[in-house]
């Protein structure tokens, strides 16, 4: 294979990626599915039905986004096999970063065409509309290995009013308006307060919360052995958060002849692995206060995972989750693949980039690698 070229100086560490004690406040509301489907057309639907053999649509089961901040104390490069890159250091070896990261996911189901595909190839993976991070190295690294947009933000996270609260708040680079002309400057985009982690006389009621579900003797056990309880469930923790998450996003490399076309376009995908959970607790969500300014060039994002009509208004739209809770973990990112490549024409003299498919499903992969082999790389 062709060696990838690289700067002992560059920002760019390829995953697997090991990250311990990872803490993680997350907030769930209702998402509109039809905004969600345009997403997926826009962004996974790319050419025809016919032609992808797939399509994606939201996951109506499960008709809610989730907002996480996560806070990672120690990211460690863990890839197996070190390579020195011009005589360096190898990635492994070069120490660790801290950083903050927010981002919002929604569950999307990728359907087979055809009764063969269909059982074959359909599978539920999860979409990130939205997804900031407060590290360059982690901004460079999304952008490269997955296609993530992932903008450079101003992330601040913290106790609200009372010990025991959470208080996050996200501030990136936008325009204010849509008119031609118009400085792009730093904008407040997210801010995200609750009362303290249940129980706790703060607040309202708890009565009227979630947490009261699971208040009885048995759940308290269960959310205290939850690290053992999630040894036997694989893709979801009170089905509100997934302890296996496989993103997938659109990979595009612009053309340089013609900068408003694409001259690669591929579905990759990666797993991002939940671990050791410790410390779960809920907060009232009655007490959970979630406000996105709808401004500028904030308003696209915003109507993908909220139900808000026409164009930015330039108020502040508030949210009221279903859940709202907060843990740590280990997180594992790794198993880093590209699943569809979408051929492209470049035109006369120019070579095509041809389709490459590897979306067999999860649960059929090591049966087709035991019969066929592994896919080429």
């Amino acid at each position: 294979m062709i060696p990838y070229v690289q700067s002992a100086a560059s920002q760019e560490v390829p995953p697997p990626y090991h990250f311990p004690g990872v803490k993680v406040n997350a907030f769930v509301w209702d998402a509109p599915m039809a905004a969600i489907q345009k997403y997926c057309d826009l962004y996974f639907n790319l050419r025809s039905d016919r032609e992808r053999g797939f399509v994606y649509k939201p996951a109506a089961f499960w008709p809610y986004a989730t907002l996480l901040f996560l806070e990672y104390p120690v990211m460690i490069s863990a890839g197996r096999k070190p390579e020195k890159i011009g005589g360096q250091v190898p990635y492994s070896d070069r120490g660790i970063i801290s950083q903050t990261e927010v981002f919002v996911a929604v569950p999307v189901v990728r359907y087979g065409i055809g009764p063969v595909r269909l059982a074959l190839e359909s599978t539920v993976e999860w979409a990130l509309p939205f997804i900031v991070v407060g590290n360059p190295m982690s901004c460079v690294c999304g952008r490269e290995m997955l296609g993530m947009g992932k903008p450079l933000a101003d992330i601040e996270t913290g106790e609200s009013v009372f010990p025991g609260s959470f208080r996050g708040s996200v501030t990136l680079p936008g325009w204010p308006t849509l008119e031609a002309g118009v400085q792009q400057k730093m904008m407040p985009f997210l801010e995200v307060t609750t009362a303290p982690v249940m129980p706790t006389f703060r607040g309202s009621v708890e009565e009227d919360s979630l947490w009261s579900l699971l208040r009885s003797r048995e759940a308290s056990s269960m959310l205290d052995s939850l690290a053992g309880a999630l040894g036997a469930v694989d893709d979801a923790s009170y089905g509100m958060l997934p302890t296996t998450m496989r993103t997938v996003s659109l990979k595009q490399i612009r053309d340089a002849r013609h900068p408003d076309r694409a001259l690669y376009q591929a579905l990759a995908t990666c797993r991002s692995a939940y671990s050791n959970f410790d410390n779960f607790r809920f907060y009232n969500e009655r007490d959970v206060d979630i406000a996105f300014h709808d401004q500028g060039s904030f308003g696209e994002i915003l109507r993908v995972f909220l139900d808000l009509p026409g164009a930015p208004t330039g108020e502040i739209h508030r949210v009221k989750p279903k859940a709202a809770y907060s843990f740590t973990a280990d997180i594992e990112f790794d198993e880093m693949r590209t699943i569809f490549t979408f051929p492209v024409d470049r035109g006369p003299g120019l070579a095509p980039v041809p389709e490459t498919r590897d979306i067999v499903s999860r649960w059929l992969r090591p049966w087709r690698g035991f019969f066929f082999g592994q896919p080429p790389s």
